[in-house]
C-alpha cells in the first residue's frame, strides 16, 4: 500500500487564480496521480479527528478551514518544495486513527521530511510522540498552551494527554517545554510535580516579556504543538478553552518563525481550532499566518551549530563564582550556545542553546533562570 492511499485529497476552491498566491507554490496530491515525495522539504497533512477533544469535538473540521486561509496568502521568496497530501482517512475507532497517524509520522521521519499536521485535537500529540519514539532516540517535545494538559483522574483526552507521555516506564521523553501557561488555569500541585521532573514551564508573563528569549528553547526540539487556547480570545475566539489573556497573533507568528528556523524540529501540530466557534474565520487566519512565518523560518534554516573543527564560531570563557562556563557564538547567525565544564564528563562536548542575555548575565556573575534550571553543577 502506498503512503498516499491513507489520504483523501484536498480540492481548493479557487475563485480567482493568482500566480503570486501560496496555492501556486504548493503541490497538492490528487487521487490516481504519482508523487515523488522524496523531492519535498515540507509535507502537510490534515487529521480531522476531534473525538477526544474535551468539549471541543468540532475541531475536527479545522484542517480545510486553515487551508482556505493559508493558500489565499501571498507566497514568500522561498526555495522550498511543499506538498499537501490532504486529510488522513479517519478510522472507525480513535485507536485506528492513532495507529495510522503513528505510522505516517514514522514513515516521514525516516525519510527525513518536515511534517506539518493540521488537527484536530491536541491529543493527537500522542500518536505523533509514538511515531517519534519508534526511532529509539531521546525526545524533546514542547507545547504552546494555556493549560498543562496533565492529569484528569485517569481519563484520557485532549486536556490530559501529557500524563500518558510521561507515565510509561520506557518513555523516551527526555525534555518537555510548555510555553505561555496561565497559572490561574493550572493546578499548583501539578505545576510543582512537572517542575520536579525538570520540565521547562514558562508562564505567560515570562513568555510575553521577551519572545526572543524563547528561541533557544525551540532550537533543539523534535516536535512543537500549538493549542489555539494559548492565543488570547480577542485574537482567536475559535475554541471553547480560550481566555481573555494569552499570547497575541503576532507573537505566535514570531514563535513559529523561530520554530521553522530550528534545525532539529521534525514535526508541528496545530490543534483545537473549532470552526463552529470561530468568527469570520479569524482563528483560521491566525493559524494560517503563523504557518506562513513557519515556512519563512524553514526557508531560513542554517547549519550554524558550532563545529569544533572549523572557524564558524567565536568562543568566550566566563569565570564566575558558581562555575566556569564556555559560550559559543555562531559567526553566521549570532546565535549562542553554552558548554558546562564538568570533569566527570566522558569528554564529549554537549552544547546547550542559550541567548546573549544568558551570556551577559554570566559575565556579571549571575546565572540566568534558563542556565540554572538546565545546567547541573
Amino acid at each position: 500500500m502506498k503512503i498516499t492511499d491513507y489520504f483523501e485529497s484536498f480540492s481548493l476552491d479557487i475563485k480567482e487564480h493568482d500566480d503570486d498566491k501560496l496555492h501556486t507554490f504548493v503541490d497538492f496530491y490528487q487521487k490516481d496521480t504519482e508523487l515523488d515525495l522524496s523531492v519535498y522539504d515540507l509535507v502537510v497533512i490534515g487529521v480531522q479527528e476531534g473525538r477526544l477533544s474535551l468539549k471541543n469535538e468540532s475541531c475536527a473540521f479545522a484542517p480545510d478551514e486553515i487551508r482556505s486561509e493559508l493558500y489565499d496568502l501571498y507566497k514568500g521568496d522561498w526555495s522550498l518544495k511543499v506538498v499537501d497530501l490532504g486529510n488522513l482517512k479517519i478510522g472507525n475507532r480513535i485507536e485506528d486513527t492513532y495507529f495510522i497517524l503513528q505510522e505516517i509520522i514514522e514513515y516521514f521521519l525516516k525519510e527525513n521530511k518536515m511534517l506539518l499536521v493540521f488537527g484536530g485535537g491536541h491529543d493527537l500529540v500522542t500518536p505523533i510522540f509514538n511515531g517519534h519514539s519508534s526511532l529509539g532516540m531521546p525526545l524533546s517535545f514542547a507545547s504552546a498552551d494555556a493549560y498543562l494538559d496533565f492529569q484528569d483522574g485517569g481519563n484520557y483526552h485532549s486536556r490530559s494527554f501529557l500524563s500518558n507521555l510521561v507515565s510509561s516506564s520506557n518513555s523516551l521523553l527526555s525534555k518537555y517545554t510548555l510555553f505561555a501557561y496561565q497559572s490561574y488555569l493550572c493546578s499548583l500541585v501539578e505545576v510543582d510535580l512537572l517542575k520536579s521532573m525538570d520540565f521547562n514551564l514558562i508562564r505567560l508573563g515570562e513568555f510575553n516579556a521577551d519572545i526572543t528569549e524563547m528561541e533557544p528553547y525551540l532550537r533543539d526540539l523534535d516536535h512543537l504543538s500549538i493549542d489555539l487556547a494559548v492565543v488570547k480570545s480577542s485574537d482567536a475566539p475559535g475554541t471553547i478553552h480560550s481566555s481573555p489573556n494569552g499570547v497575541t497573533a503576532e507573537t505566535l507568528c514570531r514563535l513559529m518563525r523561530y520554530a521553522g528556523m530550528s534545525n532539529g524540529l521534525k514535526s508541528v501540530l496545530l490543534s483545537e481550532l473549532n470552526p463552529r466557534l470561530d468568527k469570520n474565520n479569524q482563528s483560521a487566519k491566525v493559524f494560517a499566518q503563523s504557518i506562513w512565518y513557519f515556512i519563512e523560518g524553514l526557508n531560513l534554516r542554517n547549519d550554524d551549530f558550532p563545529d569544533l573543527n572549523s572557524n564558524n564560531f567565536k568562543k568566550f570563557h566566563v569565570s564566575a563564582g558558581f562555575s566556569d562556563l564556555i559560550f559559543y557564538k555562531s559567526n553566521s547567525s549570532v546565535r549562542w550556545w553554552v558548554e558546562h565544564l564538568n570533569e566527570s564528563d566522558s569528554g564529549q562536548i554537549a552544547l546547550l542553546p542559550c541567548s546573549v542575555t544568558d551570556y551577559n548575565k554570566a559575565v556579571q556573575g549571575e546565572l540566568s533562570s534558563r542556565l540554572s534550571s538546565q545546567l547541573k553543577f
